[in-house]
């Protein structure tokens, strides 16, 4: 009886053995699949270098009057209200809608993107308050951009409030990081890769 015992518990361990082996030959052949697709290279470095180009661009534009990170996922454009929105307001500043015409130029040309903007605030006074500025302040942006040739079907908005803070709240220089409007620039990847799509030319007699 000790025998079959032991033997039942080798092959239950033999067996997991095998299984685990084959999870991962299965996890190695994706990447590997994937690795070895060419196709999906070289879609992913045309993406690639459009971002990177419009990351350029849109940096020459700002005129170092917003924070510009090109991300794994693509660009954040960060507006700071006090130099972009006069105080407790979602009126652009005349600085700001001269940066924002310069900004709005670059996304024209660059069609194939979808663009995400969100309004965030401190955590003084009354949150109800804050995230509805946070909000009308992300909605002025987008109407600025579509007014400059930037068209309504890539733009989103989205008023946070004091919820996503990317510093503390304690003190006022963290304060005054919170409130921004964050942009969000992404690829429209099978638009874009349309676009790049050599043209067929239908043969004529």
């Amino acid at each position: 009886m000790k025998s079959l015992h032991l033997l039942a518990s080798m092959a239950i361990i033999v067996s997991l053995l095998i299984a685990c082996n084959s999870t991962k030959n299965s996890t190695s052949n994706q990447k590997n699949s994937r690795k070895k697709d060419p196709v999906a290279a070289e879609a992913a470095v045309k993406i690639g270098n459009m971002l990177d180009l419009l990351a350029t661009d849109l940096i020459g534009a700002s005129g170092q009057k917003a924070e510009i990170i090109r991300t794994a996922e693509g660009i954040n454009i960060t507006f700071q209200p006090d130099f972009y929105f006069e105080s407790s307001s979602d009126h652009l500043t005349p600085e700001a809608k001269g940066i924002l015409d310069d900004i709005s130029s670059v996304l024209s040309r660059y069609p194939y993107t979808e663009i995400f903007i969100e309004g965030h605030a401190d955590s003084s006074g009354n949150q109800w308050n804050n995230k509805k500025l946070s909000e009308m302040r992300a909605k002025a942006v987008a109407l600025y951009f579509k007014a400059h040739d930037v068209t309504a079907d890539r733009l989103a908005i989205a008023g946070y409030g004091a919820t996503r803070p990317i510093e503390s709240n304690s003190t006022p220089e963290g304060r005054r990081r919170n409130r921004r409007v964050l942009v969000k620039i992404r690829a429209n990847e099978e638009k874009f890769l349309a676009s790049q799509a050599p043209t067929k030319v239908s043969g004529g007699k």
